[in-house]
């Protein structure tokens, strides 16, 4: 993907290379050269502000000549993991390494993969003892068209009899998002389209998890929305590897 500059919203630069802001340091540097003819010199240029700002960027005097070694600004590069986990300019972090040979980032997978590994064991157990999985039927009252009985449709909320379909196993992990694990297809409409259902949250949350919100005052507000009418959940969906951290996807936090 080309880059896109903040500076004039062209493509395949970015502002520090920008060629827009080189030509209005330049401007402004023979400017500031012109304003300062009797002033004293280094190097032969006039030290103002905009004259250095455009030494630093170019290496080049204001008048095309080229400028005395070491007046350059090196640009210095910092992993984009350790800028986001340590700040922006932090001296101590990020400019050894990129992001791809960061030890901070594959140490943050590594925890990530351990703890996947107990969350979706527990997991499993929690599927086993509800029985919640793939074959469950649901109730729930969706809002959708439906046919009115005279050859068209007409928007409306029906109750509706729900099969749970499938499990993307490979986001079910300590960070799930309850609205992208499962899928559900309308049992008496197989076409119709069915939105994204939650998880039940006692499937979902770890003993730990569930005693913490009843110590806050209950659950109510995160349960579910749908009757649940028969448990007959498989688990034969689940992919080789995965109670063992394979088939991961996790957002990364920088």
């Amino acid at each position: 993907m080309a880059r896109h500059c903040r500076e004039c919203y062209g493509r395949g630069h970015n502002k520090r290379t920008c060629p827009r802001v080189t030509e209005r340091l330049l401007r402004y540097s023979k400017e500031e050269q012109e304003n300062n003819k009797d002033e004293p010199k280094v190097d032969g240029v006039f030290p103002g502000y905009w004259t250095v700002q455009y030494v630093k960027r170019t290496g080049l005097n204001p008048d095309g000549s080229k400028a005395p070694v070491g007046a350059k600004k090196k640009q210095r590069r910092q992993c984009t993991w350790c800028k986001g986990q340590f700040g922006e300019y932090d001296p101590e972090n990020g400019y050894d390494h990129n992001r791809r040979t960061c030890q901070h980032r594959k140490d943050w997978h590594k925890n990530a993969v351990t703890e996947a590994i107990e969350y979706r064991r527990g997991f499993k157990e929690r599927m086993i003892e509800t029985g919640f999985g793939v074959g469950t039927l649901i109730k729930d009252k969706q809002y959708d068209y439906y046919p009115d009985g005279i050859g068209g449709k007409v928007w409306g909320q029906q109750e509706r009899v729900l099969i749970v379909t499938g499990i993307n196993w490979s986001y079910v992990h300590q960070e799930t998002n309850r609205n992208t694990v499962m899928r559900c297809k309308d049992v008496g409409m197989p076409s119709r389209r069915v939105g994204s259902l939650k998880i039940p949250r006692d499937l979902e949350w770890t003993t730990e998890q569930t005693a913490k919100a009843d110590d806050r005052g209950g659950q109510r507000y995160t349960r579910e929305d749908y009757e649940v009418l028969s448990m007959s959940g498989s688990l034969a969906t689940i992919p080789e590897g995965w109670e063992d951290g394979e088939c991961l996807e996790i957002e990364e936090p920088y």
